[in-house]
Parts: C-alpha cells; sequence; structure tokens
C-alpha cells in the first residue's frame, strides 16, 4: 500500500502469463495514476500480449531442449546442404576424429561413403522424386588404429525454407560384436546337436551290424537274412551321413521354369508301390491351369518325398492322401492332407528341428531339410494336425524367384 500511495497509483492491470502444461510463468501488469483508465480494449490487449510471451518463453524453452538434445546426443548428427555440412555435433566429430572447424563446409561423402538424397534447391519447389530415408553400415577406422562399426540414417529436413540432409551416425560395435557372438554361439549349438543326433543314430546300426558279423564269424555259414540286415543298416548309416552332408555343406542348384503337376505326378509314381503296400489311395485335385514356376525340380521332388512318404508311413492300416495344387497371383499353393493320427499341439512346433521324429526309426533330418529347400525358394511350410483328424501340410511357393543372387552365398556356408 506504501508502494501505491507513493507511486499515486489509482489503476491497475494484471494479465497472467500461463504456460501450456499450466505452469504460471508470471504476470503482464500496467499501472495509471487516474481512476478507471483501462478499457476493454485495454485488458483485451493485455491478455492477448500475455499469450504471445508464454508462447514466445515456450519457443524460447523448446529450442534450449532441443539444442541440448542435439548436441548432447549420443549419435552424431550431421546437416548438409548442397554447399556442405553446415552443421555437426560434438558426438559427429569425435566419431569421425576431427574438429568442428574441420568439418563444416565440406562433404559428408569426404568423410564416409554414404548414399546421398538428391534435394532440390528449394523448398518451394519440392522434387517429386524425394528421397524419405537412406540407411548404411560401414566401418570408420580411428586414429589408434582400431575400426568402429557405424549405423548411418539419411533424412531430408527443412531448414530456413531450404530442404536438406540430416545424417544420423549411431556406433553399433557393441551390438555387432553381441550378434557375432549370438551367432557363433548358435552355431556351436547346432553344430553340437547334430554331431550328438549323428552319433546317436549311427550307434545302433553299427551296434547291429557289429553283432552280425560276430554271428556270421562264429557260424561259418553263409546266412543271407544276417547279410541282408547287415546291408540294411550300412544304406542307414549311408543316408544319415548324406542328410548330415546337405545340411553341413548346401549346393548352388539352377533354378528354371518348370510345371509343378508334372514334379508332382512324377513323385507320386515313385511312391505308388509303396502306397499300394500299405494300402494308401491318393487323391489329387490339381487345376489343369496352373502356370509354370521357377524352382530347383529336384529339390522340390525331395520336399515332395519326404512329405507324402511321411503321410503313408503314419498309415500302415492303410487310409488317404488328398494332394491339392492352387494358384493365386504370384504364388503356387500345394496343401497335403492324410488321415493319420495327427500330431499332438505340443509336438506340432518341434517339427523341423534335428533329430526330433514322430517315426521310430527316424532321424528327423527330412523335415529339416524340407524346410531348407521351401527357404531357399522363398517360400513358406506350415503344419497343421489335430488328434484322430489327421495333418495337412500347407505349402506356398513363389512363382519367380528374386534372389538368386542370394543363394550363390550357400556355397561358402556351413554349420560351424
Amino acid at each position: 500500500m506504501d508502494v501505491t500511495v507513493n507511486l499515486n497509483i489509482k489503476s491497475f492491470l494484471g494479465a497472467p502469463i500461463r504456460l501450456k502444461n499450466g505452469e504460471m510463468y508470471g504476470t503482464l501488469c500496467a499501472i495509471s495514476t487516474e481512476l478507471y483508465s483501462f478499457s476493454d480494449k485495454d485488458i483485451a490487449l493485455f491478455q492477448s500480449m500475455a499469450s504471445f510471451l508464454s508462447y514466445y518463453i515456450e519457443l524460447e524453452n523448446n529450442e534450449s531442449l532441443y539444442r541440448q538434445v542435439v548436441e548432447k546426443s549420443p549419435d552424431g548428427i550431421l546437416i548438409e546442404n548442397n554447399d556442405g555440412i553446415i552443421y555437426a555435433n560434438h558426438s559427429a566429430t569425435e566419431m569421425l576424429s576431427e574438429q568442428e572447424s574441420d568439418v563444416i563446409g565440406k562433404s559428408v561423402a569426404s568423410f564416409i561413403d554414404i548414399p546421398k538424397l538428391h534435394l532440390p534447391h528449394s523448398s518451394s519447389h519440392p522434387s517429386k522424386d524425394i528421397d524419405t530415408k537412406k540407411t548404411s553400415e560401414m566401418q570408420l577406422m580411428k586414429d589408434d588404429g582400431k575400426s568402429v562399426d557405424i549405423e548411418t540414417i539419411t533424412t531430408p529436413i527443412t531448414y530456413k525454407e531450404e530442404i536438406v540432409s540430416q545424417v544420423m551416425l549411431r556406433n553399433v560395435t557393441k551390438r555387432k560384436e553381441m550378434e557375432d557372438l549370438l551367432l557363433k554361439a548358435e552355431k556351436l549349438t547346432i553344430a553340437g546337436q547334430l554331431a550328438a543326433g549323428v552319433a546317436h543314430e549311427i550307434r545302433n546300426p553299427m551296434a547291429s551290424i557289429k553283432g552280425f558279423v560276430q554271428l556270421l564269424k562264429a557260424s561259418h555259414i553263409n546266412n543271407e537274412k544276417y547279410c541282408e540286415i547287415v546291408l540294411t543298416e550300412i544304406e542307414r548309416i549311408n543316408m544319415i551321413v548324406n542328410e548330415f552332408l546337405y545340411l553341413a555343406k548346401p549346393e548352388v542348384y539352377q533354378y528354371e521354369m518348370h510345371n509343378c503337376i508334372a514334379i508332382l505326378e512324377e513323385v507320386i509314381t515313385l511312391l505308388d508301390s509303396q502306397a499300394n503296400m500299405n494300402n494308401v489311395q491318393f487323391i489329387k485335385n490339381f487345376n489343369e491351369n496352373l502356370p509354370l514356376f521357377e524352382c530347383e525340380k529336384n529339390q522340390l521332388k525331395q520336399v515332395f518325398i519326404n512329405i507324402i512318404k511321411n503321410a503313408i508311413e503314419v498309415m500302415p492300416l492303410g487310409g488317404n492322401i488328398q494332394i491339392i495344387i492352387t494358384s493365386k497371383e504370384d504364388y503356387v499353393y500345394f496343401k497335403f492332407i492324410d488321415d493319420g493320427p495327427g500330431i499332438p499341439k505340443e509336438r506340432l512346433a518341434h517339427l523341423g528341428e534335428p533329430f526330433y521324429t514322430t517315426k521310430e526309426k527316424g532321424t528327423g533330418l527330412g523335415l529339416m531339410i524340407t524346410r531348407k529347400i521351401i527357404e531357399e525358394h522363398n517360400g513358406s511350410i506350415v503344419f497343421s494336425s489335430e488328434i484322430n483328424q489327421g495333418t495337412i501340410v500347407d505349402i506356398s511357393l513363389p512363382i519367380f524367384q528374386e534372389q538368386q543372387v542370394d543363394k550363390s552365398k550357400l556355397q561358402n556356408s556351413t554349420i560351424a
């Protein structure tokens, strides 16, 4: 009150400056030595000015926050226009082993080899074909001679009415090291499983061979029955070794256009005698207008042999195997339905794992190879089954193979 009296204040106008989060930042005030000197227009003007001040303060706070986020970011950030780099944060210059003054004005390409965005000269005339994002991975050599794995993400942004490139540099060395460790551990695990499985599977026929050879040696009699068992067991060992070698060292195959019906008819003819012995009938539902599709014929025959043979073996008392082939858009679809006893749901998820099998004398490698061949053809295979309702195998394969170049890498791949 003393201040009011001393300054002869007779009118006071105050408008709160309130931020978006509800925080009261301050008050915009006006005083007058006359009574009732502020009109409705003055009040509206003050409220408008207070709103503007709150917006300006929010803008300043946000700009300060964003500046700290960018400048203190652990990821490197570079901003480049058509004339060169116009901004580089501390992390970026540290990754490039440069000072900020040595980076500004130069092109990003002079430091790292990354895909470049094609930028228009003005944001008022943007290009219709402007890129949205480009990513890449590379290695940077540091001054101490050590290499650093980095991931780059290049995106267009607008700066001072100009479209520029924002390049983010992320150190992924630790992540790559962890991925390599996990990959090595996975390979060792698979190799261990395969080695243990092969050793277990071969031990049984070897024990039989040893026993019957000892009997033959002791009896000095030409026993054809024993010889037949020995030959059967040797053939079983040979089959296990061949399957193991296929998984360990895949080959590179030639993909050509084939008729899927013709391939399946060959397989059915091949297995027809085994089906007759088990009283199994084939029910075929083929669309005669199916297109040719690109595949490795012998590999696809192996897939169909494995699936149909499994279906025959699970129906020793007879039954039907329904085979349906259809096509839609860019895919050919195969469906195999048997009348077997079905597979419990808890066991379905393990089909295709090495040495996991539902058959007494199976190795589990057949379905594993089947999955691998389908994956190499960029297709998919799905098993569904109900107890006492049979099993359904659905396979989808693309009509054209678009990634044959990648398959050449299989030549150098190994399990371990």
